[in-house]
């Protein structure tokens, strides 16, 4: 074991439990809240409980709007770019079930 090594594994025995117990509270008194800074993402509030943070910048959010409006006035490549952004939104929220049922 290196010096750099012995260094970690004595720190971790000292304040290892400290930090941990820290790290652990601060996540359960912040579980509730989302952070935009994350991104999009979805997030367990509970077992029963899943919220979407959606986060975009004001030019994909025109662009997303844009794309929605052009499919509704029938142009085929607006509805297609609308339906995979849709799909991406899909996946997620399959994925996000899944790893709840895991």
């Amino acid at each position: 074991m290196d010096r750099l090594e012995e260094k970690w594994e004595s720190f971790l025995k000292e304040q290892g439990d400290e930090i941990s117990a820290e790290i652990y509270e601060r996540l359960q008194e912040t579980a509730h809240l989302f952070d935009t800074g994350d991104g999009t993402h979805a997030k367990w509030a509970d077992e029963a409980t899943l919220g979407f943070l959606l986060v975009f910048e004001s030019d994909e959010a025109e662009a997303i709007l844009a794309a929605f409006h052009a499919g509704v006035d029938g142009v085929q490549g607006a509805q297609w770019a609308f339906a995979q952004w849709v799909a991406s939104l899909m996946s997620m929220l399959s994925e996000a079930v899944i790893a709840q049922d895991d």
